[in-house]
């Protein structure tokens, strides 16, 4: 079987690293590699992959370009794909994004960064939740207006748009952060300060290492600070049942091996 993962950039995918450990421990004839595209050569260069692959992950900037291009199995209005089977979409990331948070309570109103496709799947998997109350921010303000008009159901679950620039003021008004941007993943700051986490219920930032903001939210003593390991684990073992492969302990065993 071959598998990959496509995107721009893709060189810091842990992805290639965990399944090969994985199929090395079970014994079986299967590759997963990372290709990297870049958006200008996308159209071009899907088919071939789409052709060339039995299955693939999708990550940053195609989970939303990638639809034209296969079979989207994904309920409306998610909008987003970011795993692929014999030409059939399917999104794993709300899945694994909500897995860790199902024996929780979610704090409202809750904060989300970004208005890409994984900042989606954060929102779908909130309101399916029955969360009531999101403020969105982004840098392209249209990009979050779009996600408002499509998920927003009034009376029942309300989203705020914001601009970036007001981001510690929406935080200070908020009860929990999700950072679903690419904010942070070369060390950036995201702007909050420890003043806006004090009493700050929960801290999930999907990038999966150690951001400023995890290590500022771990000092700052929010009650539950989770990173974006915690979403890949739980969205690998969706793809794997996806993709009719073996999961469960052995597949934890080498996901925890590469990525701690």
């Amino acid at each position: 079987m071959k598998l990959c993962i496509i995107g721009h950039p893709v060189s810091h995918s842990l992805s290639p690293a965990i399944y090969g450990r994985f199929f090395e421990k079970i014994g079986i004839d299967a590759t997963y590699e990372a290709v990297d595209i870049l958006p200008e050569e996308f159209a071009a260069k899907i088919a071939s992959v789409v052709q060339n692959f039995n299955g693939f992950n999708v990550t940053i900037p195609f989970k939303e370009k990638i639809i034209a291009h296969v079979v989207s199995q994904v309920e409306p209005p998610l909008s987003a794909i970011n795993c692929v089977f014999e030409g059939r979409g399917y999104n794993t990331d709300w899945i694994g994004f909500g897995k860790p948070l199902l024996e929780r309570s979610i704090a409202e109103p809750v904060m989300v960064i970004g208005a890409g496709g994984a900042a989606r799947a954060v929102i779908f998997f909130l309101r399916k939740a029955g969360v009531k109350r999101v403020k969105l921010l982004n840098r392209t303000l249209s990009r979050a207006e779009k996600i408002k008009e499509e998920f927003e159901i009034p009376g029942r679950f309300e989203i705020s748009v914001f601009p970036f620039q007001s981001i510690r003021e929406v935080a200070s008004r908020s009860m929990s952060i999700v950072n679903a941007s690419s904010l942070g993943m070369n060390g950036e700051e995201t702007g909050i300060t420890s003043e806006e986490l004090v009493g700050m219920s929960l801290v999930y930032d999907l990038i999966y290492w150690k951001t400023p903001l995890i290590k500022l939210s771990n000092d700052c003593g929010v009650e539950t600070v989770l990173d974006g390991r915690d979403m890949l684990l739980h969205q690998a073992l969706e793809n794997l049942r996806i993709w009719g492969l073996p999961s469960g302990e052995v597949f934890e065993k080498a996901f925890w091996e590469v990525v701690q």
